[in-house]
């Protein structure tokens, strides 16, 4: 079934024989970038010979081509200056117009991103030109026919100084742990383990390799050298967070390749006031409604990038941009900002809830947690809100038209089954995490079944199943899980709390002072120690001395939580690592204007734990 038609761009698309053959959605795309020209009798709109810079479809009116030694003909299916949308760089034939004419123009940039995926709509576009040009001579000045494809090089990392020296510390920090581990007292299992963290961490630190390989290096040495059982080491791919992840980013996938996420960003873009604050507080919006009902920041990010890819192409900013850098930042922050504030909004934090006594988990139920931190979302949101408006001054107004966004809603017609489908797995997911109490089924494995039943009814298919999904990433959450498992297993998380200094009593007679004591702490450990990893041996050690010095042990778990998510380096976040595959490397966005930004974050993270003191006093927990 045709979708309606009646804006005059939208019947001009499903008029065209050739561009009429790809998904509405696909076209639907193609609307922000088109414009409007008007040609007064006897314009030339291009000549042989001058650069191919658009594809253009006639609205109304007439519009002819003459190839250089042939005859005047008129444009094919009323569409001309196919060349730009093939390696051409210049045109073949000369257009003009006798009695006027209204067109459409497509840029060269969009086209041809419209056509990478398609490239049978390519080769038809290029058989038409063809057609043109038959009987006739080529310009002297027009680009030659494209020849072979180019060989595509592979990129290196150049070798700089910071690589030797990456590797060169990744040579001897093993060195190193083992000439100490006898005066740490450790034992030779330990030991090794220990120099083969190390190694993986260096690598990590300097960036040497994708993020994914140093954890199968820890994996494969550990294993190799049999120093922690197999169980306990590939635990990671057994583990509730890879299930999770993986269940969650095939279902982001499925709401992706079948159009529901564009189709959720026009109906939001259509109801939201037409400014950049508006645009940027729905992205934040919809992160804060999934975040506690979708119990994983990686899950959440999966679920949310593929809006703010549509916005950028959908408003048309510009890649690298301070509105496109804004855009970046509301996504990821509606992804974690409040990851602390709710009980289900993240698998560690059941294991602050864990190490809760039983009268104290009675207390601080679903919402009860909600209640007591409750002031420091309210302290993490208007930092936020004040930070960025004063981090982006200035932005340009909103190019957006409703009558545009409109047209395009009504050229995608209405939910195919795949959408359905999707939208079905994201309800179910949702209702089944808020009610886990009822029925007892765990997140990960009801978002390994909804998972099942995608595939099984070819929701997902295994060509998106196997390309779509971020294995590599993955691999990085299990190394990571193993990582922790391995640690634990061989006493080494022991030996750092008997490293530690003693802190009860700071934390009973000076609690900020033990706060910011605790920060400082958790800078030094996080820059070699995972952020789930960090919050189990720092929450597994502090709150039974919390309780035993007479400070409540979910205030001390809570702040762990909030300031165990800082990060300054890409490595020590894995959900970032996430947000980079996922925006192809960093192509959208400025990334050195999105990490300063985010070192900004981590301080008003400490502030609102501050500021968080006083409604904690008022109820009785401190």
């Amino acid at each position: 079934m045709l979708p309606a038609a009646k804006d005059p761009w939208v019947a001009r698309l499903l008029a065209d024989p050739i561009l009429a053959l790809a998904s509405y959605t696909e076209l639907a795309r193609l609307l922000p970038y088109l414009e409007e020209r008007r040609l007064a009798p006897g314009d030339i709109l291009y000549h042989a010979g001058d650069q191919a810079q658009a594809l253009y479809l006639v609205l109304s009116g007439d519009l002819s081509l003459t190839p250089p030694g042939g005859a005047t003909q008129a444009a094919p299916d009323g569409r001309a200056g196919e060349e730009a949308s093939g390696e051409f760089d210049t045109h073949l034939t000369t257009a003009g117009t006798l009695d006027g004419a209204t067109l459409l123009v497509l840029p060269r940039a969009p086209l041809r991103a419209f056509l990478s995926a398609q490239p049978l709509l390519l080769a038809n576009l290029t058989q038409s030109l063809t057609r043109i040009l038959a009987g006739g001579s080529l310009a002297s000045d027009a680009a030659a026919s494209p020849g072979p494809a180019k060989a595509v090089a592979r990129k290196r990392k150049a070798v700089g100084a910071g690589t030797v020296i990456g590797w060169l510390a990744t040579l001897l920090a093993p060195a190193l742990v083992l000439y100490m581990a006898p005066q740490w007292n450790l034992a030779p299992h330990a030991g090794h383990f220990l120099a083969i963290f190390s190694a993986t961490v260096m690598m990590w630190v300097f960036n040497l390799v994708d993020e994914y390989v140093p954890g199968v290096f820890a994996v494969l040495t550990t294993l190799a050298m049999g120093l922690v059982p197999i169980p306990v080491m590939l635990s990671g791919l057994a583990s509730d967070g890879f299930l999770l992840a993986m269940s969650v980013l095939g279902l982001a996938t499925v709401i992706v390749a079948s159009g529901l996420s564009y189709r959720l960003l026009l109906l939001l873009l259509l109801k939201l006031p037409n400014t950049p604050f508006w645009h940027n507080c729905g992205l934040l919006l919809t992160g804060f409604m999934l975040t506690p009902l979708v119990p994983s920041i990686n899950g959440r990010v999966a679920l949310l990038t593929p809006f703010y890819r549509d916005m950028l192409e959908t408003l048309r900013l510009d890649f690298k941009s301070p509105s496109a850098n804004r855009l970046a930042v509301s996504t990821f922050v509606g992804a974690g900002l409040l990851s602390a504030v709710f009980l289900s909004s993240k698998s560690v934090n059941f294991v602050v809830f864990g190490l809760l006594s039983d009268q104290a988990q009675d207390q601080f139920q679903w919402l009860e947690w909600l209640k007591a931190s409750a002031g420091a979302a309210a302290a993490l949101l208007l930092t936020y809100f004040l930070a960025s408006a004063l981090y982006f001054r200035k932005l340009p107004p909103a190019a957006l038209s409703k009558p545009q966004v409109a047209a395009q809603l009504s050229l995608l017609g209405r939910m195919k089954d795949r959408e359905w489908a999707a939208f079905g797995g994201v309800l179910l997911f949702m209702l089944g995490v808020a009610t886990t109490s009822v029925h007892a089924i765990q997140p990960p494995w009801l978002g390994l079944a909804i998972l099942y039943g995608l595939l099984l009814f070819g929701s997902l298919t295994k060509e998106e199943f196997r390309e779509k999904i971020d294995w590599p990433f993955l691999l990085y959450l299990a190394g990571i899980v193993g990582l922790t498992a391995a640690l634990n297993h061989l006493g080494l998380t022991r030996l750092l709390a008997e490293k530690l200094p003693e802190l009860g009593d700071i934390m009973r007679g000076s609690f900020p002072l033990f706060v910011l004591l605790l920060a400082g702490l958790i800078f030094v450990i996080r820059l070699a120690v995972p952020i789930s990893a960090t919050i189990v041996i720092l929450a597994t050690l502090f709150m039974p001395v919390a309780e035993a010095h007479g400070v409540n042990p979910w205030v001390v778990g809570f702040v762990i939580l909030v300031l165990g998510e800082m990060w300054f380096f890409p490595y020590q976040c894995s959900y970032y690592q996430q947000f980079q595959q996922l925006t192809r490397h960093c192509e959208f966005y400025d990334e050195k204007s999105f990490l300063r930004f985010n070192w900004l974050s981590n301080g008003l993270k400490l502030a609102s734990v501050y500021a968080s003191i006083p409604w904690w006093k008022m109820l009785g927990l401190l």
